[in-house]
């Protein structure tokens, strides 16, 4: 009886989470409690702040330097 009553409870709970992904047209194994809207406020926060130039000029700094150390490399073979 117990295993019969943590099997149905177990069902409804996979069926409840599937239902309601299915129900928000995403991916079944999604997080049906996820607000996409956060993602967009995070996006729009760090583009305020300047986070996102900060890191495409940390990063194209960082690919200038990648590249003379592989040249050098290169040139000393």
């Amino acid at each position: 009886m117990k295993i019969l009553l943590v099997a149905s409870v177990l069902s409804f709970t996979v069926g409840l989470w599937f239902g309601v992904n299915i129900g928000k047209g995403n991916a079944l194994y999604d997080n049906p409690l996820a607000d996409p809207a956060v993602l967009h406020d995070a996006h729009d926060s760090a583009d305020e702040a300047g986070l996102i130039e900060q890191g495409e000029e940390f990063l194209d700094r960082k690919k200038t330097l990648l590249k003379d150390k592989v040249k050098g490399m290169v040139d000393d073979l």
